[in-house]
């Protein structure tokens, strides 16, 4: 992730977008948990909203993986296909730890 080159795609100052970041990780942690919490409970309708609202969120930031992972997963819930999740929720995971890292957060 490279902090400078999408901060300035997005007209703003690094420590501006770093900032947008820690406010992505902290929010996307709470939504992606939703999603874990939803597959367990078998509430595909949870599963869509997290993943709708990460997946714009991440839009938003210029994070095109993360946009595409979640909404992968908003796509499949909308269709009541929890039990396709497991591999597309393991790489959205994955994506959002690796924001963590190299954000330093």
């Amino acid at each position: 992730m490279n902090i400078k080159e999408l901060s300035e795609n997005l007209g703003l100052e690094e420590d501006e977008y770093r900032e947008l970041i820690d406010l992505f990780i902290a929010s996307g942690g709470g939504d992606f948990q939703k999603i874990v919490a939803g597959m367990a409970a078998g509430d595909a309708d949870q599963v869509m909203r997290a993943a709708h609202t990460i997946k714009g969120a991440a839009g938003n930031l210029g994070l095109v993986d993360v946009s595409a992972a979640a909404k992968v997963i908003e796509a499949r819930a909308m269709n009541n296909q929890l039990g396709e999740l497991g591999a597309a929720v393991r790489a959205l995971e994955g994506l959002i730890k690796q924001i963590e890292d190299e954000a330093g957060a």
